[in-house]
């Protein structure tokens, strides 16, 4: 059930109950520990209060908090409804189709557990449709993924990419799927068209003569302990000196899966201790990363930042490194399980590219834990009362070279006088798609020549730049 080292830590191995006893002498003190399962508390449905056109779609997701304070993703295991099938469905993994102009609640149940949200539904209508990236050049045998923005009528733009069909006008140089993924054949120029209830948009995609020269695995090399994971990106030279990232495209292949093993998007998985050489192939072409499983005895987990202090209603992420006796660290922070006490101060999230990151909930301090391979680890989280007062975006104004890309970042200053930046807690938006299209991320690309207002929103804040595209 559970195991205690010398220093009487004790470490939760199954679920049941087990006598922890202490000897001095021949006095002896024991206690009851039980081992339980974190318990699903509540379940948080997002985005909340979404607003799209008619046969459009939206991915709805369901994040589980847990009472020892940790969240997940719970998206495919809940069942999923809509109050009012008339104005959306939704499928069981979460993307709900709107029909009909009107208001549904969705929502999301995991046994006794539910939670909500609402979805409107517009009478928009279709105006235009812009394809992102444009006149793109890429290498035979490559892919390349488009966007499709839709334009309606009441002067909203929605990602469509899922809701449209797409089509190549020339087959024999790039075929696209379902998704807006194209894939190049042989050298020459394809428009690229996605189309939505009879309105289309078009993109030329063009593919170059330059073939594959060699490959590199990023990194080249890594120490990791079982059960642990990295991944590996494969990146192609080709003959006209350009590069690019073709990690999807590679054969993997691991000299010892029993050692490590690597999937099909270079995700490596330590096995046991021992060698293993992953190698990614595309042809006669290949490069390798020597990975090493390190089966020596975790001694201790740091997470840093070990004290930290946010307002509520903001996120931190947490970092976790741990120590092994051959003196070897490794990054853990996408392996250990993360835990907040009390989770009314804070949640953190293991969800996968958000590990380790903590949301503040209400004021109050909270302990960030992290456990893995018998070890816990442990910083400090202070949860403040300062709201937001103000939100702006940097750069405010910036110029970008057509089919060139730029980050913004968002700053809010709150009433405790602290500035935080907000980058990834905030909804990004740009004025007009068919010049620039911007990710949760604040990265901007940029489709066209002219300009846009780049503007992030925070509750009821909000802040802008100016992006200028020639």
């Amino acid at each position: 059930m559970a195991s205690i080292a010398g220093g009487g830590l004790a470490t939760a191995l199954t679920l049941g109950s087990v006598t922890v006893s202490a000897t001095s002498g021949s006095v002896t003190g024991s206690t009851t520990v039980n081992v339980q399962s974190a318990v699903l508390s509540s379940i948080t449905v997002r985005p909340v209060n979404k607003k799209i056109a008619p046969l459009t779609s939206q991915q709805f997701q369901a994040i589980g908090t847990y009472t020892d304070g940790s969240t997940h993703n719970v998206t495919a295991q809940v069942s999923w409804t809509s109050s009012n099938t008339a104005v959306a469905t939704i499928a069981r993994r979460g993307r709900a189709k709107a029909l009909t102009p009107g208001s549904t609640t969705i929502t999301a149940t995991l046994g006794s557990i539910s939670g909500s949200s609402t979805l409107h539904v517009s009478n928009a209508t279709i105006v235009s449709v812009t394809v992102t990236p444009s006149g793109r050049t890429i290498a035979q045998g490559t892919r390349l993924t488009f966007t499709a923005t839709g334009h309606f009528s009441d002067h909203t733009t929605q990602v469509i990419t899922s809701d449209c069909t797409w089509t190549s006008d020339n087959h024999a140089v790039a075929t696209v799927g379902a998704g807006g993924t194209a894939k190049a054949i042989a050298a020459g120029t394809a428009n690229i068209s996605a189309t939505f209830t009879g309105v289309s948009g078009t993109a030329p995609l063009n593919v170059s003569t330059a073939t594959l020269s060699s490959i590199s695995v990023t990194p080249a090399s890594a120490v990791l302990a079982p059960t642990t994971s990295a991944n590996c990106v494969a990146t192609g030279t080709y003959s006209d000196g350009t590069t690019q990232v073709i990690t999807n495209i590679v054969t993997w292949t691991s000299s010892a899966p029993n050692v490590a093993s690597v999937s099909n998007a270079g995700t490596v998985t330590a096995q046991s201790p021992g060698n293993a050489t992953i190698a990614a192939q595309l042809g006669p072409l290949s490069a390798n990363c020597a990975i090493v499983v390190d089966g020596s005895t975790l001694t201790s987990i740091q997470v840093s930042p070990q004290t930290a202090s946010i307002p509520q209603q903001t996120a931190l992420a947490f970092v976790a490194t741990g120590t092994f006796a051959d003196g070897n660290t490794q990054d853990l922070t996408t392996s250990v399980l993360w835990t907040t006490s009390p989770a009314s101060v804070a949640t953190i999230s293991n969800q996968p590219g958000t590990t380790g990151e903590a949301t503040g909930l209400e004021p109050g301090t909270a302990t960030i834990k992290a456990l893995f391979g018998g070890q816990l680890g442990t910083a400090t989280l202070t949860v403040t009362s300062a709201a937001a007062t103000s939100l702006r975006v940097s750069p405010a104004a910036t110029n970008l070279e057509q089919g060139g890309f730029t980050r913004f970042t968002a700053l809010a200053e709150f009433s405790d006088g602290t500035t935080m930046d907000v980058t990834s807690s905030v909804t990004w938006t740009s004025s007009d798609a068919s010049v620039a299209v911007v990710t949760p991320k604040g990265v901007a690309t940029s489709t066209r020549s002219g300009m846009t207002t780049v503007t992030a929103t925070m509750n009821d804040l909000s802040g802008t730049a100016v992006l200028a595209v020639y």
